[in-house]
């Protein structure tokens, strides 16, 4: 388990999420476009309000705060970590109002900078359908470096499809500016 933090940016803050952040979560998880690149297994989509409700109560990182509005625009996570390797895997999504505004490169180069730099970890991953070009172009944005591409691995409700593989490791962060 990763431990708490807040971390900012010149436009989000980036903390744990609340309760009160419950219909914004909503909202993404049945958009459809969100939804199109949700792995068939992820359990939220389509999901009654009460379910993000639980979902944010449990102070999940990262919901990135717009500080000029005060909306969430976007959200950033660490999973699967490797403890003895320090190494994660980071995801992102952001809100439909947000989408084109570069909240998303932001918190992925402040969430895998923090990982890097304050907790000490190798290797930050990043998989991406290769059919979603927006997430593709916030990784690149991000400083995250394309390796390759893992054939046929994608399975979401838009069918099956390659994963686009991307890394950040600390030697990057001068580069990426992270």
């Amino acid at each position: 388990m990763f431990p708490r933090a807040t971390l900012g940016t010149d436009r989000l803050v980036l903390r744990a999420f609340e309760s009160g952040d419950a219909p914004a979560v909503h909202a993404v998880w049945n958009e459809r476009e969100f939804v199109r690149f949700a792995p068939v297994g992820f359990r939220y989509a389509g999901a009654a309000l009460d379910r993000a409700v639980d979902w944010c109560a449990r102070g999940e990182l990262f919901a990135g705060v717009d500080r000029a509005s005060g909306r969430l625009a976007c959200h950033a996570t660490l999973f699967g970590a490797d403890w003895s390797a320090m190494t994660a895997e980071i995801h992102y999504w952001t809100a439909a109002w947000a989408r084109g505004r570069g909240f998303a490169v932001e918190a992925a180069r402040a969430v895998a900078g923090w990982a890097l730099s304050e907790l000490g970890f190798a290797r930050i991953t990043l998989q991406s359908d290769v059919r979603n070009g927006a997430s593709r172009r916030v990784a690149e944005s991000a400083g995250f470096v394309f390796e390759g591409v893992l054939r046929n691995a994608s399975w979401t409700r838009s069918g099956r499809s390659d994963l686009a593989v991307f890394s950040l490791i600390p030697g990057d962060l001068d580069r990426s500016g992270g």
